[in-house]
Parts: structure tokens; C-alpha cells; sequence
């Protein structure tokens, strides 16, 4: 096994309280609202996993793995040649309409992948993260 490589997002700020953002990030059927649609294909979602094709890498799955409610979200993933991968999503909820959230990825990725994948990946926890703080779906459940 190669050593985990991690890779974090800038803070973002939501302008919603924290638990509205916590329930729909814990059903995956909405975490293509975030994803950058230009290279998101075949996109398949269950309450707790999804598979979806990323240009050019190919077929991923995530699966949520673990959850502290309104603070974290855990999944974990497989994508290209059986490369595991491990997401979290934080959230801090500073005030009602003002929660932080950061994004990070641990891969499990051998030397050369390590290189090529960097700036795809950290494009991607930028995008994420802005398509989160631009997104206006959220539905307050209070």
C-alpha cells in the first residue's frame, strides 16, 4: 500500500445554519448538485452511496461511512485501478446563517498518480466548495 496522500479545501462559508446543510449532504441522491457537471457522467445515487464516471478518469463509487451529526460527514470511495479514497466534509456552524465547511481527501496513490492527480483534486475541493456556497436549495427543516 502506498501512503495516503491529502489534499484540503479552503474554509467556505454557507449562508445557512448547520443542520439543513448536514441533512442534505447526508443523502447522496443531492451530492450531484455539487459535483462539476462538465466531467460527472452516468450519475447513479442511493440515500447512502453513488457511482458516477469522472472524464477522464473513469467510474467511481462513494459510500457514506460514518456521521457526527450537523458536524461531519465521512465516505469513503473507489476509482481508477481500485484506488481507495477517503472524503470528509466538516461543517461549523458559527452563527444561523453562517457555517463553515471544508472538504478533505486522502487518496491512496502511488508516486506518478500523486503528481498528475494534485491539481485535479484541488480543483475539484474548489469547485465543491463553491458550488456549496453558491448552492441555494438548502431546505430548513426547523
Amino acid at each position: 500500500m502506498e501512503e495516503f496522500s491529502k489534499y484540503e479545501s479552503r474554509v467556505g462559508k454557507i449562508k445557512r445554519a448547520g443542520r439543513p446543510v448536514y441533512a442534505f449532504i447526508t443523502d447522496m441522491r443531492n451530492f450531484q448538485q455539487f459535483l462539476p457537471g462538465e466531467s460527472i457522467t452516468n450519475w447513479q445515487a442511493e440515500k447512502n452511496s453513488c457511482e458516477f464516471e469522472v472524464s477522464p478518469v473513469g467510474k467511481t463509487r462513494l459510500k457514506i461511512v460514518d456521521m457526527e451529526e450537523n458536524k461531519v460527514v465521512k465516505y469513503e470511495g473507489d476509482g481508477l485501478n481500485n484506488t481507495s479514497f477517503f472524503l470528509w466534509v466538516q461543517l461549523k456552524e458559527i452563527d444561523l446563517y453562517d457555517t463553515r465547511v471544508k472538504i478533505t481527501i486522502k487518496a491512496d496513490l502511488n508516486a506518478m498518480l500523486r503528481m498528475m492527480a494534485a491539481k485535479p483534486i484541488n480543483d475539484f475541493l474548489e469547485k465543491l466548495v463553491t458550488g456549496m456556497e453558491n448552492f441555494d436549495g438548502w431546505i430548513d427543516s426547523d
